[in-house]
């Protein structure tokens, strides 16, 4: 008869299995996404004053000050 430590040792990694499989699945699903506007990347995007105002704009309640936002 298998004890009580047993059992939760095995779902502890019938758990770990799943959460492994699932995660591997969802990689495997969803490519990996990479955006860029205008041919800029991240750097040139922080530094573009039309991009901020563009993104104050949409963000309503909120405010960028740097390289935060606080809403």
């Amino acid at each position: 008869m298998i004890d009580r430590y047993t059992k939760v040792l095995l779902t502890v990694i019938a758990v770990n299995l799943t959460v492994m499989v699932g995660w591997g699945a969802v990689k495997v699903l969803v490519p990996e996404v990479r955006a860029e506007v205008a041919g800029m990347d991240y750097y040139d995007l922080r530094t573009d004053y039309d991009f901020k105002k563009a993104v104050r704009y949409i963000v309503e309640d909120c405010d960028v000050d740097g390289d935060s936002i606080d809403c």
